[in-house]
């Protein structure tokens, strides 16, 4: 039978807290999920569509201002309508009937003991769903469990957001010969078909693969660490490569955020922020990652061009592919 996850500050403990019928239903009964890997439905009786984008939405320069998630807010009474989309927030108090439905007699014990109360359950109505429950005692602590639960909520709609790009980037076919080729550079990728790769640079341990429609590309660098990592000597580090090997690429410093990373038993320092070219009036979202391996640097950095549209789902698949990444034996001792 399937479980509530009750969601207790950073500790998840599995309860009890399962729905009366809906959860009688197999799993290998339950339809497939439907939306955009972006959609999240918000399902309340009492929809506060501003106070729910001003605290959970996620917001990234790319270079406008662009929200991660398409919400699309519906009446808790709609939930036939609804109840397939792959990821779905319900909020609300004790005395709404889509809350009560939901939860155990324990659960509904558990929020008014505790005021708030998140629970987050897995396919409830669909295969690879996410549902999130947020249920609050009274209508006036709305505002606080939304507060109080915010950071939480969005990253877990982050974290499942980023799942199901991955899961559709790998639905489509790995193009084998690119990652044997990127082996004599002693690294591999997973790159889709139609993927090129540009070795011109190999003897300055300099590679980069690139797709169109939209632009974007990868490049991978490594040299020998030469000074302490930093958020400074990285992001003046990549502005030299770029200038160099991207034809005056330069990152626009206000919007780069940046933060220590691990990274298969790397440490390391991981950009994100607006790139900028001005002979080309160009611009768009980049990611980095600077990763130290005993006396070596590591630089993977990935960019988009895509002016006038969404540009997150594009971005976050190069996310995907960058997180691929492996060293081995470089089989072109050049790269050595």
């Amino acid at each position: 039978m399937n479980k509530f996850t009750l969601v207790l500050g950073t500790c998840n403990v599995i309860a009890g807290f399962v729905l009366v019928a809906a959860l009688t239903i197999s799993c290998t009964n339950i339809p497939s999920n439907i939306g955009k890997s972006s959609e999240v439905v918000v399902a309340s009786s009492a929809i506060d569509s501003s106070m729910i984008i001003d605290n959970i939405q996620i917001f990234n320069y790319v270079p406008q201002k662009e929200g991660l998630f398409t919400f699309l807010f519906k009446a808790d009474t709609a939930a036939k309508r609804f109840s397939t989309y792959h990821t779905i927030f319900i909020y609300g108090t004790l005395q709404d009937e889509s809350i009560s439905t939901l939860l155990s007699e324990e659960a509904k014990v558990a929020t008014e003991k505790d005021t708030f109360t998140l629970f987050k359950l897995n396919d409830l109505w669909a295969k690879e769903q996410l549902v999130i429950v947020m249920a609050v005692s009274g209508s006036i602590y709305t505002a606080q469990g939304i507060i109080k639960y915010k950071n939480m909520i969005a990253n877990m709609l982050e974290e499942n957001y980023y799942q199901h790009i991955k899961k559709n980037y790998y639905c489509k076919d790995m193009d084998k010969k690119n990652k044997k080729a990127l082996e004599n550079f002693g690294v591999t990728f997973n790159l889709s078909k139609s993927w090129m790769i540009d070795s011109t640079q190999q003897d300055n341990h300099f590679i980069f693969f690139h797709k169109h429609f939209p632009d974007r590309s990868i490049f991978f660098y490594k040299e020998q660490i030469s000074q302490e990592l930093s958020r400074t000597s990285a992001i003046e580090k990549r502005n030299a490569l770029t200038n160099e090997y991207y034809n005056g690429d330069y990152v626009l410093e206000d919007l780069v955020t940046s933060e220590e990373i691990e990274f298969k038993d790397m440490k390391g320092i991981k950009l994100k922020g607006v790139w900028q070219n001005d002979s080309l009036v160009a611009g768009g979202p980049f990611i980095s990652y600077f990763l130290t391996a005993e006396d070596t640097l590591y630089i993977i950095d990935g960019i988009l061009f895509n002016p006038g549209k969404r540009k997150s789902d594009h971005f976050t698949t190069l996310e995907v592919i960058m997180n691929s990444f492996q060293i081995v034996k470089p089989k072109n001792k050049n790269m050595e």
